[in-house]
């Protein structure tokens, strides 16, 4: 517990109930600041408009310019902090932020609530503001415009929230202001996006987010809040510009921006299927298979021709059975595609997966990197599959040479057959974004080039180790790039949840 100087300063925490971060904050106070002598956490739920209002109040006296645009804040001393990093800056230099506390004027009644709190390491509070009351109406005022305005947002924007609170002040003021809303992740959403660049002729990239993004007639508020007093002096005053957004989008708007998804979809779906059947290739699971296919028959003491005919014809069967793999999974999928409800759920499913498996390739990595065994990841393949796969191995690596070509063609089926439940983690979102349009010809090609990149890694091992690459080296090769090869898997899944996500929007 750190020695202070003075008794019960105070920290003034905004944020709601159910914000995580918040009971995160509380729970750690409650197990560190336990005592009468420790500072205080003053929670403020900022759905009470009173109490966003304070935080308004207090920004204004601090001469804060730059305000948190999202939730949940800390005020610790003179300092605002934001999110999860600022809570880390408050831990590591409380004393230093606690130092110069501010006082009095509006923080009389924060301070009353703290000298009440006895020994209590967290207490709510609500702030009262006295001139509430007096808070004059524009719309008594004989108004030269009905007030509209057009919001940008995004489902789960932290900033698109606290701007919404600005709206609720702006509401007091102007209670007949109309606000137009748009989730800029939908098509309608993108068009109306698109028309309100022309409209102010916007330069730059187009597919940068702009939300959270307030627009009325004469301008535009982007990359910070927009202030309920500001928006009241700009619908205050006569009308001058054009509110283009009340005119309802036409169809070649919405055509022409769902054209333009289609495009960046495309665009996605080919890197997809590069940075995945490439991953797919060195992912640990398939990679570990290889190199104990070349380990063995370097131990069999093959020749160089029969290793190359043996990696070679276990490179064709395992692509080709992949590809039949790929080929009826795709036909399954355009099938049942018919129904709205399945694509729904099938595309929702994956996405929600794609994020899953991001965050457990990403455990793997670690955990990985801090103890360097592959038994601590839990994304691979189980024992007892990779003894299988070792056994039948060795059973199709003894046959007569006569016999080496075709028993390595059934060997790479039966093979990729009992990694696939490994393998599968990407080929199957893969597969999914890939037939978004059904079996096309060029869902059919961009499958084939998926199965090429997959092998690529197999077949570049075959030869260096025909040409005297041993399996020590390929092995070690491999566990180095471990860490490296389970954070490009989860970047990769996250991608493929993001890309399904946007073919629903489509």
């Amino acid at each position: 517990m750190m020695p202070l100087a003075w008794s019960r300063p105070w920290l003034l925490l905004f944020g709601t109930k159910d914000c995580t971060e918040c009971a995160a904050l509380k729970e750690y106070w409650e197990e560190e600041y336990a005592d009468a002598e420790s500072p205080v956490l003053v929670f403020l739920d900022i759905e009470s408009a009173d109490n966003y209002r304070f935080l308004n109040k207090i920004e204004e006296e601090l001469g804060i310019e730059n305000k948190a645009s999202s939730f949940p804040v800390l005020l610790a001393g003179r300092r605002f902090l934001n999110g999860r990093s600022g809570f880390d800056e408050m831990e590591d230099s409380l004393s230093e932020l606690l130092a110069s506390p501010p006082s009095g004027g509006v923080f009389s009644g924060v301070e009353k609530a703290v000298a009440e709190a006895g020994e209590k390491a967290i207490v709510s509070y609500t702030y009262h503001d006295l001139e509430k009351k007096d808070r004059k109406k524009a719309d008594g005022l004989n108004l030269a415009r009905t007030p509209r305005l057009l919001f940008f947002m995004l489902t789960g924007c932290k900033k698109c929230s606290r701007q919404s609170k600005e709206f609720e002040l702006l509401r007091e003021a102007l209670p007949s202001i109309e606000i137009a809303e748009y989730n800029v992740a939908t098509v309608e959403g993108m068009a109306m996006l698109t028309r309100t660049r022309r409209h102010f002729e916007l330069p730059g990239d187009e597919a940068k987010n702009l939300a959270p993004m307030v627009v009325w007639a004469e301008g535009f508020v982007t990359g910070r809040l927009a202030t309920a007093d500001e928006l009241q002096t700009a619908l205050t005053a006569p009308l001058t510009g054009e509110e283009f957004w009340l005119e309802a989008l036409t169809e070649d708007e919405l055509k022409t921006e769902k054209g333009h998804l289609k495009t960046f979809l495309d665009s996605m779906t080919i890197g997809s299927v590069i940075v995945g059947g490439l991953c797919d290739g060195v992912n640990p699971c398939a990679f570990a298979t290889s190199v104990f296919l070349i380990s063995y028959l370097l131990y069999l003491k093959k020749r160089r021709r029969e290793i190359l005919i043996v990696g070679g014809c276990f490179c064709i069967g395992v692509f080709l059975t992949y590809f039949m793999y790929g080929l009826a999974l795709s036909y399954v999928l355009e099938k049942v595609q018919g129904w709205r409800w399945v694509k729904v759920a099938i595309y929702g499913g994956f996405a929600v997966c794609g994020f899953v498996l991001c965050v457990l390739h990403l455990r793997d990595a670690f955990r990985y990197r801090k103890t360097g065994r592959a038994s601590d990841m839990d994304m691979g393949l189980s024992k007892e599959t990779h003894r299988g796969i070792h056994e039948k191995i060795r059973k199709f690596t003894t046959v007569h040479a006569w016999l080496l070509a075709p028993a390595a063609v059934v060997l790479g089926a039966i093979v990729s057959s009992m990694e696939l439940v490994c393998t599968g983690q990407i080929l199957l979102p893969v597969l999914t974004v890939l037939m978004k349009d059904g079996v096309t010809m060029r869902a059919l090609w961009l499958l084939l080039l998926y199965n090429i990149l997959f092998i690529m890694p197999l077949a570049v091992i075959t030869v260096l180790a025909a040409y005297g690459v041993g399996a020590k080296a390929l092995g070690d090769w491999a566990k180095r790039h471990v860490f490296a090869t389970k954070v490009l898997m989860a970047v990769l899944f996250a991608v493929l949840g993001l890309t399904m996500l946007l073919v629903l929007v489509a």
